[in-house]
């Protein structure tokens, strides 16, 4: 079934993704993230307007501080003919811990289709300190009163618990390279292409929920999470979720500001997609910015040397050496300090040598 959104389909964006000058990686406690601690599956269920209460019992011993859903929700019982009812953005949660904590959590989707939607997502904390160990109840309400019917199939619950984030920005532009005729929704097809896209390999190296903001200076963005493949070809194969990049996301994100939150697992292969909005709008820069509480890691970023993330050893990442050449301010946390010992001298510059290329 296709869901029509042409009033939220409109207006440009370009993006690429070039991997420029600027890949970063680093940790900080500035903010928490969220790693996977314990996950149960559960038996597929359905929520009507009279809500639906499931009890699961989880046996982590650790500190919980939020929870996350992966499933398929889809509609049972809806309004297809017009696409008012029920959306899967109409699906909340209320979550009991043990010890009477409670965390509230709606939508717990995001897009707006009452067609079938993947569910990959978590909550950005909650809970102060709930234990990992007893009975937690969690309460599904749909915020639509009409007669529909939401089901949600193959579903896993997982608590999880508050690390430090890991943050990685990298940079691009999509001012030329490949096209494809996008998505506008996890259901249709846009009309405004074909339009310029870069697709990406990745995966992490810590399961637990992560955030991606994708930002352009001017119009509109669009980003795209694939799951176990990308097919430019078949674009709504494997589509996990997506950032709307428009100002009228369900989300809130502004205009040229797309925001992805999932839950992420370090056993899968995914793809992060950037595209241009609009065949008819001018290319232009981008930048991607990554938090979770492990590594986002992109092909290239485990070639010693590579210092500026490129996938490849040369004379910009030689440039980058020089500039760092010397004793490092702290130990460990100096980029060109290839052997980490504190320095930047000949011996790194040999390691990277050997990795020219």
């Amino acid at each position: 079934m296709l869901f029509s959104l042409s009033a939220y389909d409109r207006s440009p964006t370009r993006l690429s993704i070039a991997l420029i000058a600027t890949a970063l990686l680093s940790s900080t406690t500035a903010f928490a993230g969220e790693q996977l601690v314990a996950t149960v599956e559960i038996d597929d269920f359905q929520v009507g307007a009279a809500g639906t209460t499931i009890q699961v019992e989880f046996d982590a011993d650790t500190i919980v501080t939020g929870v996350g859903f992966t499933g398929l929700w889809t509609a049972i019982v809806a309004d297809t003919q017009n696409g008012i009812a029920p959306w899967s953005i109409d699906l909340g949660v209320t979550v009991t811990a043990p010890n009477g904590e409670t965390l509230t959590w709606d939508p717990i989707g995001g897009e707006i289709s009452i067609a079938d939607y993947p569910l990959q997502d978590y909550s950005d904390g909650g809970f102060r300190a709930a234990p990992g160990t007893g009975l937690y109840t969690f309460e599904f309400t749909s915020f639509d009163s009409g007669p529909w019917i939401a089901g949600l199939e193959n579903v896993k619950l997982h608590l999880t618990s508050a690390t430090d984030t890991v943050t990685k920005t990298f940079e691009g532009s999509v001012a030329e390279g490949p096209t494809w005729m996008r998505p506008f929704s996890i259901v249709g097809i846009s009309g405004l292409g074909p339009v310029v896209y870069e697709a990406m390999e990745f995966t992490v190296d810590t399961s637990g929920g992560y955030f991606i903001e994708s930002i352009v200076p001017t119009g509109n963005n669009f980003a795209y999470i694939y799951r176990g493949g990308f097919d430019p070809e078949n674009p709504l194969d494997n589509l996990l979720d997506y950032g709307l990049g428009n100002g009228f996301g369900s989300d809130g994100a502004p205009q040229g500001t797309s925001w992805i939150d999932a839950m992420l697992f370090e056993d899968e292969t995914y793809y992060l997609v950037v595209s241009q909005w609009s065949s008819t709008q001018p290319g232009q820069p981008y930048t991607n910015t990554v938090t979770g509480p492990g590594s986002f890691i992109l092909p290239g970023d485990d070639v010693l040397g590579d210092l500026n993330g490129d996938g490849v050893v040369n004379v910009f990442d030689l440039l980058l050496l020089l500039e760092d050449w010397g004793a490092c301010d702290t130990p460990g946390d100096c980029p060109a300090d290839l052997n980490d010992d504190g320095f930047v001298n000949v011996f790194d510059l040999l390691l990277l040598l050997e990795n020219w290329g």
